[in-house]
């Protein structure tokens, strides 16, 4: 039987409407934080000129993605355009045996799915300054007709209602920002007790009479 080991492993979920820049976000996070790992998903789409099979997506037929549904070797998955993304655990338990943070590029979907199931990680929404802005970029992308682009339209304003599954909402007005937004986000979360226990009893170590209360009150005689 499989366990999910991946649960309790630090890791950062990452959401944005199609078109908000989220992927060139994770690309410049990535380079300056070199214990970052990005957790490759597992799709059905077709392979876009110059993608990887492994670095990009780990790409699959339909069949083979259904198969792995019913096996329950995902953590996650949702259908997306048309198409089927997922993570598998076995990707999740690869970055955790590597003693790297994995980050999840996920819809909004993958994100409520991901919250019942990662007890250590911070939900990050990346959202455009504006519909109109959100429109023009994705013209300017010149990758979709105007009917798709359209539906990703229709699909952010949905995406954007579901704001409150995420810790924190970043506005991307600019690249540089928005990843100078998310260190300070990581700074933050450096500073929650919760991840600072193993620093505490460390600091404690050989001093079991030390007068501190598991509420981390001082004792007063």
């Amino acid at each position: 039987m499989h366990r999910d080991k991946s649960i309790d492993i630090f890791s950062i979920v990452v959401s944005a409407p199609s078109g908000t820049g989220k992927t060139t976000i994770i690309k410049r996070l990535m380079g300056k934080k070199r214990d970052f790992v990005f957790a490759v998903s597992t799709t059905t789409r077709l392979r876009r000129p110059g993608e990887k099979d492994g670095r990009n997506y780990y790409f699959v037929d339909e069949e083979k993605f259904k198969n792995k549904i019913q096996n329950d070797e995902f953590l996650e998955w949702a259908i997306v355009h048309e198409n089927y993304y997922g993570t598998t655990k076995k990707e999740v338990d690869r970055i955790g045996a590597s003693g790297k943070i994995p980050i999840f590029d996920v819809d909004t979907q993958g994100a409520k799915q991901l919250r019942g199931k990662l007890s250590n990680a911070i939900f990050i929404f990346i959202i455009p300054p504006s519909i109109d802005e959100l429109r023009k970029r994705l013209n300017e992308r010149g990758s979709d007709s105007k009917e798709q682009i359209e539906i990703r339209i229709r699909n952010a304003i949905g995406e954007l209602k579901e704001y409150r599954v995420y810790d924190y909402i970043v506005i991307n007005e600019s690249i540089e920002k928005t990843v100078e937004d998310f260190e300070s986000i990581l700074r933050v979360e450096d500073y929650r007790s919760a991840r600072n226990s193993l620093r505490i009893q460390k600091i404690l170590e050989g001093y079991s009479d030390n007068p501190i209360e598991e509420t981390g009150s001082i004792c007063k005689e």
